[in-house]
């Protein structure tokens, strides 16, 4: 199955122009994006690889995110 994969906001792009990450697999230039394993991936490669063959760099965001829902005050 193909790996989902997001384009970087706006924000994110006005903010940081040159700054564009390589994709994990072949190194081109993208700014698409696995969101859950934080990893680059350029459209092209998406197609031809699956998640399961991307480190988990998101693992600790996620861990992070979940401890700030279930701290902050209701």
């Amino acid at each position: 199955m193909a790996i989902p994969i997001k384009h970087e906001d706006a924000e994110t792009v006005a903010e940081f122009p040159r700054l564009i990450e390589r994709c994990h697999f072949c190194q081109a230039r993208t700014r698409w994006w696995h969101e859950n394993t934080n990893n680059p991936v350029c459209p092209g490669c998406s197609k031809l690889h699956k998640v399961a063959e991307l480190p988990d760099w998101g693992k600790a965001i996620r861990a992070y995110k979940r401890k700030q829902r279930t701290t902050s005050p209701a």
